[in-house]
């Protein structure tokens, strides 16, 4: 096998080792060596790729966030109209979170920075912006000011991810979803002032 695919196989194992352990026990759980050890890799290959745990477990926010966020954009863009991207986006999150508790319990922890996952990040917010841009263009969406549209779109649905990740339970209420999707809507869409007001 030539070198550069053996490298890259070390990482990969070293990641799906790392992604199955920290979504279980937490990103403090499992040491470096028994992620390594797991993993079937040599000390120089984990050095190689990871050089402390910190780097490690960044590597696997940034690989969970993309995972999320190609996912995101996908639904978006089976949604032609502006009402089914916003409520799809919320159940999107909350059906994710439902489907990756462990995964879901390290995204909604600490943010670990990386360059690959400020990448990730522009390139997901450019192209939620590019979904955004022809609805607010035609009246449906207010304007997107990315901090203030994210907390109004996701950030009920994100804390309550949190209580809902705390508790036992093993699925989450449908009329959660509709409650989530209908108030993001409400705050999002263009004339929702007016509207409501009336």
């Amino acid at each position: 096998m030539p070198r550069a695919a053996k490298t890259s196989d070390a990482r990969e194992r070293l990641l799906r080792v790392a992604r199955r352990r920290f979504a279980h026990d937490g990103a403090l759980g499992p040491t470096l060596d028994e992620v390594r050890r797991e993993a079937e890799v040599s000390v120089g290959a984990l050095y190689h790729h990871f050089p402390d745990k910190p780097a490690l477990a960044a590597a696997v926010y940034a690989q969970l966030i993309a995972e999320y966020q190609t996912g995101f954009i996908a639904m978006l863009r089976g949604h032609a109209d502006a009402e089914g991207g916003v409520r799809g986006g919320v159940a999107y999150h909350l059906e994710w979170v439902t489907e990756h508790r462990g995964e879901a319990r390290l995204l909604l922890g600490d943010r670990l920075d990386s360059a690959p996952l400020r990448d990730a990040n522009r390139e997901f917010f450019s192209a939620v912006r590019d979904w955004w841009r022809p609805h607010h263009t035609y009246g449906a969406l207010r304007p997107m000011r990315l901090g203030l549209t994210a907390a109004l779109w996701l950030g009920p649905a994100q804390e309550y991810s949190r209580y809902w990740l705390s508790g036992g339970e093993t699925t989450m209420s449908s009329d959660a979803v509709d409650t989530f999707a209908t108030a993001a809507w409400k705050v999002l869409r263009a004339n929702a002032t007016e509207e409501d007001n009336r």
